[in-house]
């Protein structure tokens, strides 16, 4: 199956996350993926490249070819299955967002109905419950300092940017609470180390 056909249409649900980078690129997407096994939620991956997909994201890609001094995107998305509530579609990225900051994001497809031509499972109302406690779940793994559930947004707009990345405005070190409670109008939950809203 092709990537465009593995998450069509939209909205999206993006249970994104950031992680501090404290070791190797390589080291540190591995990480990522091996932990997905801890998840209370059984975790399937589709696709069978894993190690390929890792060293591409090792390896990265100029932002601009044309010019050899460009910044250099360092990337990777994962075809997965997750089981909220019902088996659904998901797919995992990272993404170095600066020379510090690795942001993990899961997508879902996030509209209220089931397309069923599509093999989309939309999210019932109901379900938006499973979803903060997928959030919880992934914070009890990963230890990360912030984390949140948005519609078509991901942790990144908590930093009030709106920077395209990678960028050293999403430093780590340059994440605070007072801008992320700022910018948490249009998120559904956000967990962090200091505070949790609901």
């Amino acid at each position: 199956m092709q990537w465009s056909q593995w998450l069509q249409g939209g909205p999206f649900l993006e249970v994104s996350f950031l992680l501090e980078l404290k070791e190797e690129k390589r080291k540190t997407a591995q990480d990522i993926i091996g932990r997905l096994s801890r998840i209370i939620n059984k975790v399937e991956i589709v696709d069978k490249n894993v190690d390929e997909v890792i060293s591409f994201f090792e390896r990265g890609y100029p932002y601009d070819e044309d010019h050899p001094q460009t910044n250099y995107i360092h990337s990777l998305r994962l075809r997965l299955y997750i089981y909220i509530a019902r088996k659904r579609k998901a797919v995992l990225q990272i993404e170095m967002v600066s020379s510090n900051a690795i942001m993990v994001g899961f997508w879902f497809y996030g509209d209220e109905f089931d397309v069923p031509e599509w093999d989309q499972i939309g999210i019932k109302k109901e379900e938006i419950e499973d979803f903060k406690y997928f959030i919880k779940e992934l914070y009890s793994v990963y230890e990360f300092n912030i984390g949140g559930i948005a519609m078509e947004e991901d942790v990144l707009e908590l930093f009030g940017f709106g920077e395209a990345y990678p960028n050293e405005c999403y430093r780590y070190e340059n994440l605070s609470p007072d801008s992320f409670l700022q910018g948490s109008s249009r998120f559904i939950d956000i967990i962090s180390s200091k505070n949790t809203r609901n």
